[in-house]
């Protein structure tokens, strides 16, 4: 999915669970939404979960736009990610002008060819170029792994400040619609995670175009500096002699001198010519300007547009390839109804290892999984596996593959890396063998070790230490823990949205 059409579900989807009585769009609008939607998207042969979200992508662009034109604060927060150009508008013309004022360091009338700026920016972009190639050869971190925390700054800052835009705007509109700045603040909350990677390669981006922006500048400044007034060009040094300056000559502007067809100094004795002594020395310095401008073109100007150009592309590959996250599927779900784009019904099965639920964490199991992932969602309970008798967690047939797998562990367990280890590590096999993609989500049964602990309020911090226990063991081997007390889900009432959130949030793929 792309992420204009998620975007647009993500926002439509969070108004209307905090706008149940219509106020910020009308009931009947959203209705006229769906028969629109599936009036334009007949029925196809295609596949028919890739037909739903085509249809539920149509149908909240209907309702966004009629949101942007009732509440424009709508417009303002969710498409801080394209503000975001204007921005870089702003920040491409101050590199220029950096680049202006860094051709005017040398306040003397003659320009040093063997110092800054122009050696300084050069060595500065090398630098960069090491470290952006030692970045790639260096071993990919698990996807699990915040982003945030791997990512220079120069990259994240644009997700810092969309962020922050996002939250003020939020904050202004609970004064005036308290339904629609709730609506935005889940949407926020939903949309950060997706959004932040896009808007760190748009970052990527605009730093190594504001790269180039500052080389053309000082390019810039140069030229202009030199037709206003009559510059001299040379070199002077305290521990370099002709023959290392006219190899750094070389080096430095060889292949400029290549491209432009100017000409550097034939022999010593032109190069120390160039020397300046006692205010005497030195050249023209149109071909030196020459061969800077070319210089700071090859080393600077192009890599960098190379480079932004692939952030350009990674960016748009990204931005096509978005995941609907968990949240989404309860939603489509009950949207689309029993119309001809409804989803295909979710699949879950569910493991048992060393421990047999009682009736009421069974029947919770069932309450928090329909809760979290649609009430239409099949839960299977597959044969348990005994403790010690690991091998018996083989796969299934290979035509019973479902959406969502389910371990089952329980807290009055101790942890260990023979048997529940083993368990993990088959499941985390079992998953890069599969071609179906299926979702893991392991949950740790707390009834049974607080039912043999009682009400002892002293044994909190023991509780406690069990607890993190199983936290860290889980994530050790790839997942994420997901602690419930399954005997006490009230099965007469609704799933608090704190449970049915840590559910959504433990259901992933393990970390490969």
């Amino acid at each position: 999915m792309n992420a204009n059409s998620l975007r647009a579900i993500l926002l439509v989807k969070n108004v209307e669970e905090q706008d149940s009585d219509g106020s910020v769009l009308p009931l009947a609008e959203r209705e006229a939404a769906t028969r629109d939607a599936l009036r334009l998207h007949p029925k196809d042969d295609s596949d028919p979960a890739v037909y739903a979200w085509r249809v539920l992508a149509t149908r909240a662009g209907l309702l966004r736009t009629r949101l942007a034109e009732r509440h424009p604060v709508v417009t303002r927060t969710v498409d801080l990610e394209s503000q975001l150009a204007g921005v870089g508008g702003l920040v491409l013309l101050a590199a220029f002008a950096l680049g202006l004022a860094l051709s005017l360091v040398d306040s003397r009338v003659r320009i040093e060819i063997l110092a800054f700026p122009l050696l300084g920016l050069v060595l500065w972009n090398l630098v960069v170029y090491a470290a952006l190639t030692l970045a790639s050869l260096r071993r990919r971190p698990p996807a699990s792994v915040t982003t945030r925390s791997l990512l220079p700054a120069w990259s994240l800052w644009p997700a810092r400040w969309t962020w922050q835009r996002a939250a003020k705007l939020v904050k202004q509109a609970s004064f005036y619609h308290r339904p629609l700045s709730a609506a935005l603040r889940r949407f926020s909350e939903e949309w950060w995670p997706i959004a932040q990677p896009l808007l760190v390669w748009q970052g990527k981006r605009l730093f190594h175009l504001g790269s180039a922006a500052v080389a053309l500048g000082l390019i810039a400044g140069f030229y202009v500096r030199g037709i206003a007034l009559e510059y001299r060009a040379g070199w002077e040094s305290t521990f370099l002699g002709t023959a290392q300056v006219r190899a750094l000559l070389g080096l430095i502007y060889g292949p400029a001198s290549v491209l432009t067809g100017v000409q550097l100094p034939a022999d010593d004795t032109a190069v120390a010519s160039l020397h300046w002594r006692d205010g005497q020395g030195g050249g023209p310095a149109a071909p030196w300007i020459h061969l800077m401008a070319a210089t700071a073109i090859l080393y600077v100007v192009v890599p960098r547009l190379l480079l932004a150009l692939t952030a350009t592309l990674r960016l748009a590959r990204a931005s096509d390839r978005l995941a609907a996250p968990e949240s989404l599927l309860p939603y489509a779900r009950r949207i689309l109804g029993a119309s001809e784009a409804a989803l295909p019904a979710q699949t879950a099965r569910l493991t048992c290892f060393a421990y047999q639920p009682a009736a009421p964490s069974e029947q919770g199991v069932q309450h928090v999984l329909h809760a979290a992932f649609g009430p239409d969602t099949r839960i299977e309970f597959a044969p348990a596996v005994a403790y010690g008798n690991e091998d018996a967690f083989t796969a299934p047939a290979s035509g019973a593959a479902s959406d969502l797998e389910i371990l089952l562990f329980s807290l009055a367990a101790t942890p260990e890396v023979e048997n529940h280890g083993r368990i993990l590590q088959q499941a985390r096999d079992r998953w890069s063998r599969s071609r179906a993609g299926s979702r893991w989500l392991v949950l740790v049964d707390e009834a049974p070790y607080l039912a043999h602990l009682g009400s002892d309020a002293s044994l909190a911090a023991r509780i406690e230490q069990r607890r993190s226990a199983w936290r860290d063991f889980v994530r050790a081997h790839g997942f994420e823990a997901c602690m419930l007390d399954l005997g006490s889900i009230p099965t007469g009432s609704e799933v608090s949205q704190a449970i049915v959130d840590q559910v959504r949030r433990s259901c992933r793929s393990p970390i490969a």
